[in-house]
């Protein structure tokens, strides 16, 4: 078994794919994280033609305390021109005690905007009317003043965990795309399996003193050391250089990483078994690890899917596991034992591709 898995590391040596895969996934996770490294949705705003100057500015100030929208005034026909374009799902036309929506398409966050603007408005409307019914001119005032230190307060805490809204994007990227991309490099790496197959070299090595077993664990554990490095490799890169917060539970995400490189290596030897060629494989590997990314959810949130069937097929793949266990280790906290569906689901992967795998291989 060590000579077989030295002989890996020496043809690794030779033909560094895994750095190949390494720089791909830091490019794409800096670009597509980059890209949503702003939290705030710019909302694009026009004003009835009633409305004043002086009004405009105060709703836009009141609007822009918001946390998740930029309120960014636009010309009407600018707005209306964008949403038609499809540029941007929805624009904002504000009157002097009300609002309306242009919406072009049915986007999630517009239900997020509506509902904040909705209460905007509802709470200055009914401070103008206590305004009008008050005979002093300071129940504003008085109203900003126990706002700002009021004598009751209500904490809200969230079941899932607190503040993992902002987060979730940029790590649905760095899971997703560190998965999908070391499914490339496990693969590849298994590669060398195929050429010895062709070369005649797997079949001497059968024969050889060698035992079967070692000759298969000495392929399996470089391809799962391999494997496994690139993604830790990656979240350090990433956790340390740009700052992305991965939690506390690093023992726990080190099980989950080792259960999925697993599934992906036994995936790797049921592929193995059924092609006869390397030059299949290359054809092969592509189309199996882009499908296992579009279905498990690597590419985009799994909860934006709504058709049925897809959903269903989504729970065959081992990357929709793997993220959603590695999302609740660093967004929610939770400990292997909050987590064994996920992971026995992955070891239940492995467990059935390499069990068929190695008995296609067996056969030939």
């Amino acid at each position: 078994m060590k000579s077989v898995f030295l002989l890996q590391w020496r043809r690794l040596y030779r033909a560094p794919v895994m750095l190949v895969f390494l720089v791909l996934t830091i490019v794409f996770v800096s670009l597509l994280a980059g890209a949503n490294s702003e939290n705030k949705l710019t909302v694009y705003t026009f004003f009835d033609s009633a409305l004043t100057d002086e009004g405009s500015d105060a709703w836009l100030e009141k609007l822009n305390e918001a946390e998740l929208f930029e309120f960014r005034e636009a010309q009407e026909e600018e707005a209306r021109q964008a949403v038609f374009a499809g540029e941007i799902n929805f624009a904002v036309q504000l009157m002097n005690d009300d609002y309306r929506l242009l919406v072009a398409a049915d986007d999630p966050n517009r239900f997020l905007l509506e509902n904040y603007v909705n209460q905007v408005f509802a709470e200055e409307l009914r401070l103008r009317e206590a305004e009008q019914q008050s005979s002093g001119g300071e129940i504003r005032t008085s109203v900003e003043k126990y706002m700002a230190d009021p004598p009751l307060q209500a904490v809200t805490t969230s079941l899932e965990g607190e503040g993992s809204f902002k987060q979730e994007g940029q790590l649905q990227v760095l899971f997703g795309m560190s998965l999908f991309f070391s499914i490339y490099t496990v693969l590849f790496s298994l590669m060398n399996i195929a050429e010895e197959k062709r070369g005649g070299t797997w079949d001497r090595m059968i024969i050889s003193p060698l035992r079967k077993w070692q000759v298969y664990l000495g392929h399996m554990t470089f391809c799962f050391i391999v494997g496994f490095a690139q993604i830790v490799l990656i979240f350090l890169f990433f956790h340390y250089v740009f700052g992305f917060d991965l939690g506390e539970r690093y023992g726990t995400m080190a099980v989950i990483l080792g259960c999925y490189t697993f599934a992906v290596v036994a995936l790797g030897l049921l592929l193995m078994g059924l092609v006869k060629t390397p030059q299949q494989l290359q054809a092969v590997i592509p189309i199996v690890a882009s499908a296992i990314a579009m279905l498990g959810g690597a590419f985009w949130p799994i909860e934006v899917v709504t058709n049925e069937i897809m959903l269903a097929v989504s729970k065959g793949m081992p990357i929709f596991y793997g993220i959603d266990a590695l999302k609740g280790a660093a967004l929610y906290d939770r400990g292997l034992s909050e987590l064994l569906h996920p992971i026995s689901m992955m070891m239940l992967f492995g467990v059935a591709c390499m069990g068929i795998g190695i008995n296609l291989m067996e056969r030939r």
